[in-house]
């Protein structure tokens, strides 16, 4: 698509230009006449872009017929939206910001341009009556220049950024949203300063329904379209707590079975040592040994949330018990037991003793919560019981 936009900058400088040379070479015969021109050139100019602003003329800048698709045909974007109908409503009209960008760069150029010629007219009579020129005669000229010339930058922005609205427009044709990347490389300049533009242009009612994502890489002109997005932020936040909830979940999994079956690895090795040492009373005491445990590990699986209360039990008690039951068992198969033999045993079956009324009240505890509970319900059940005239006396 062939474009017409107008070089402000280059227009500044070329007037910049005429001003110094008049001034540098004293000639000032043909300054009036390169400022008529230059004057000339931006009304000629100036009608053409109310002229494309208002949409008149085969020089229209942004194409209606337009389908809005990207050249390459790929749409990164999260979603397709309101049909062509309804998108002018998303939009407002930038005829005025052309129009009062075009009177700013007149205005600027004819002050300038008075400024210019009022210097000249100075420096005439003063080299006509006094052969010549005082600071004077060059005042008007620089005023002019400093007060026209940020009139015409100031006007040539205004209009460049109503074209690459209009641009913009064209690249998100029937779209309601696009990366800001994809917008700055469609009008060539960088993203810092397309983010900066549009969110001004929003500021002045060209996106009627302009919002940016949280991330600020993409437009969506619609408040349709931005009530989706955030309804699918709500979404990935709402799966992101199921997955970590999952994940821990998975977590915990892992670690109960990694606690049960050090647990199993422990009651095995206490049956082993209790199938190796035939002496019927401390084989009794093993025995009651590995019910406890096992009923400690059961009530693990069934309550993980204990867990945590076990580690002493199986990285202390536990792997020391194993060792105390082999170092029994490897004693009691010596066919002479003297007194250095007799006196370690008789020491861990007191030991075991020991071991099993700490292993069963450790047993007791892990179900003190549910006791509390168990409390708790049958003191409630007895008080509506009583509300309800059903206990006591209230039979009789």
């Amino acid at each position: 698509m062939a474009k017409n936009n107008l070089n402000w900058d280059d227009l500044g400088n070329d007037i910049r230009d005429v001003i110094d040379k008049a001034i540098y070479s004293q000639d000032y015969s043909e300054l009036n006449e390169s400022v008529r021109n230059l004057v000339g050139n931006v009304i000629n100019m100036g009608t053409d872009i109310f002229r494309r602003a208002t949409g008149g003329g085969s020089g229209s800048y942004y194409d209606e017929s337009d389908s809005g698709e990207y050249q390459d045909g790929s749409d990164s974007t999260p979603r397709a939206v309101p049909s062509a109908k309804n998108l002018p409503a998303l939009y407002g009209d930038p005829s005025k910001i052309t129009s009062g960008g075009v009177m700013k760069i007149i205005g600027g150029i004819v002050i300038g341009g008075g400024a210019v010629c009022l210097s000249a007219l100075i420096a005439f009579v003063a080299w006509w009556f006094y052969m010549d020129f005082g600071l004077l005669t060059v005042l008007p000229a620089l005023a002019g220049i400093v007060i026209g010339l940020p009139m015409v930058v100031s006007g040539g922005k205004q209009v460049g950024s109503a074209n690459r609205f209009k641009t913009y427009r064209q690249i998100l044709g029937q779209k309601t949203h696009c990366t800001i990347d994809r917008l700055a490389q469609g009008v060539g300049k960088s993203v810092k300063k397309v983010r900066k533009e549009l969110k001004r242009m929003i500021d002045d009612g060209l996106f009627l329904e302009g919002h940016f994502d949280n991330e600020q890489t993409i437009l969506i002109t619609s408040d349709a379209t931005y009530e989706d997005y955030q309804k699918s932020l709500i979404k990935q936040a709402e799966q992101s707590v199921k997955d970590k909830a999952k994940e821990r979940e998975s977590e915990k999994d892992a670690k109960l079975k990694e606690v049960l079956d050090r647990g199993n690895s422990f009651i095995a090795q206490i049956r082993a040592c209790n199938d190796a040492i035939p002496g019927e009373e401390i084989s009794g005491k093993i025995s009651r040994m590995e019910l406890i445990v096992r009923r400690i590990f059961e009530r693990a699986e069934t309550n993980p949330e204990i867990i945590p209360d076990l580690k002493k039990l199986m990285d202390y008690y536990l792997p020391m018990t194993v060792k105390l039951l082999n170092a029994y068992a490897e004693m009691d198969k010596q066919p002479v037991q003297g007194e250095n033999i007799q006196a370690p045993k008789r020491e861990i079956e007191e030991t075991l003793d020991t071991l099993n009324i700490a292993f069963e009240k450790l047993l007791d505890e892990l179900f003190s919560d549910t006791a509390m509970d168990v409390s708790s319900d049958i003191s409630v059940l007895n008080t509506l019981l009583a509300q309800e005239g059903l206990t006591g006396d209230d039979f009789k």
